[in-house]
This record gives structure tokens, sequence and C-alpha cells, in this order.
């Protein structure tokens, strides 16, 4: 078995490792007393299949960070005109600690990653969005980031950030770019920092 997992690591030896975004931006949830800790990192949940999209829940989300006056992300920029409610005026900037990382920029590697995790469904799978149909390429998210024996971290979209439009992002809607991490140990807290806000100028009346 170690063989088989040696032999699969040297095939797939352009897409582990091949995400090299220096930085990663992690913002949480808005909460009453607007803190931001990097303590309350190490209460992500584990990572979950789900029969309804090619996407897990739980794990650790962050998108690449890029900052020209200020930090941000292409999450970050997301939430700031589809859900300002869920906007933090906070985030915790990241350097991840591996590049034990699949990433995902296309189908074919999809279709990698699928063909050494494949995920299998007893009934028919509904993974799917109405823009793409049912997903081919259903990943076992749970054995793919195992400890020891899978990946630390998962990456959708373009090797330097930015977003992706192959049809499996959309059948999980991976809305934006992002990497699902086993947990937040693989990351290094860098500092806190401002992230970019929506100006009340881009409001439409």
């Amino acid at each position: 078995m170690k063989l088989i997992m040696e032999n699969w690591r040297q095939y797939l030896e352009e897409d582990v490792g091949g995400f090299t975004a220096e930085y990663q931006l992690f913002i949480p949830r808005k909460c009453p007393d607007l803190k931001c800790e990097p303590s309350k990192l190490s209460s992500a949940p584990p990572v979950e299949n789900r029969s309804d999209l090619n996407k897990p829940i739980g794990g650790f989300w962050t998108s690449t960070a890029n900052k020209s006056e200020i930090w941000t992300s292409d999450w970050n920029e997301w939430m700031k005109y589809n859900m300002p409610q869920w906007m933090h005026p906070k985030g915790i900037l990241l350097r991840p600690k591996t590049d034990n990382v699949f990433h995902i920029e296309n189908n074919h590697d999809a279709k990698l990653l699928h063909e050494e995790f494949p995920l299998e469904f007893e009934g028919p799978s509904f993974s799917f969005s109405a823009f793409s149909g049912p997903s081919v390429h259903n990943i076992d998210f749970e054995a793919a980031l195992k400890k020891h024996d899978g990946y630390d971290g998962i990456h959708w979209g373009m090797k330097d950030g930015g977003h992706s439009h192959s049809s499996f992002g959309r059948s999980g809607m991976w809305d934006v770019e992002s990497t699902v991490w086993r947990d937040a140990s693989v990351l290094e807290v860098v500092e806190i920092v401002e992230v970019a806000q929506r100006e009340a100028s881009d409001d439409i009346y």
C-alpha cells in the first residue's frame, strides 16, 4: 500500500505542491465583540463528505491573500457584495507550513484526485449544480485530507490565486478560489490585518 501511494505521489507531482501562493487569508464571521483571535483557529470541525455537493463541509477554509492598499482575497471580495452581513473588519494572515497541497485548476486535475480518492455512492449522486449537471468526479474529501495518508489541503482555483471556470468548481459550488485544509495546524499565523470592506459608494440605490 505504501508503494502504491508513493507511485501515485510521483505521478501527481505536478499537482502536489503546485499551489505556491505565499499567504492565505482567513476571515471569521462577525461576532458581537468583533474580536479576531488566532486561538479560535484550533476549533475547525472535521472534514466530512456530503452527497448533495462535490465539496466538503468542515475543515479550515482560506483564500489566497493579496494586497494593494489593504489585504483582501477572492473570498473577501465575494463577501463584500454577496454576503456583507458575514463581513468581519479583520482577518488573519497565514503562511502555509506545508506544500502537501493538491491543486485543482481544471477538470483533468479533478479527475486525477478522483482516481486517487473516489467517492462512491450506494444510490445516485446528487452532486450537481444548475449550471453543469451531475459531477463525474466526486471526491472522497475525508480520505483525501486524512492525516498521514492524505493531503494537508486541497486548493481550487488558479495557482497564483484567482477563479477557475472548470465544471468541477461549479458542480461543488466552490464560489471562489479557496483552499480547504484538514485543520489550521499546517498554517502559521503571521498577523491580524484589516481587510477590504464594501464602500458606501458601491451601494446601488
